[in-house]
């Protein structure tokens, strides 16, 4: 949680609730600049706009993200990991035979 959202959330209990006429006036001046914030967001970014006919469609797909090297990383060593356990495995097997 950020420092302005615990100050309008003890705000409301002290103040409002509480009867502290302090938390009551930071309560309102964290509102207020959050009201601020949420009135002054940017306005979202167009990506693509046209004109649809009759009949026509837009697929919208959410792709995952490529891995990151650490994701990379570790898939190698898990690979690793199982080959040589399996190589372990086959080894006590032929032992055994």
């Amino acid at each position: 949680m950020s420092l302005l959202s615990d100050v309008r959330r003890r705000a409301l209990t002290k103040g409002l609730f509480g009867g502290s006429r302090p938390w009551l006036l930071l309560g309102i001046a964290a509102w207020t600049f959050r009201g601020l914030q949420w009135a002054l967001r940017p306005e979202p970014k167009v990506v693509y706009r046209s004109r649809l006919d009759v009949g026509e469609t837009i697929v919208l797909r959410n792709e995952p993200a490529p891995p990151t090297r650490r994701q990379r990383r570790k898939s190698r060593k898990a690979i690793r990991r199982a080959d040589h356990k399996a190589e372990r495995l086959a080894k006590r097997q032929a032992k055994r035979a």
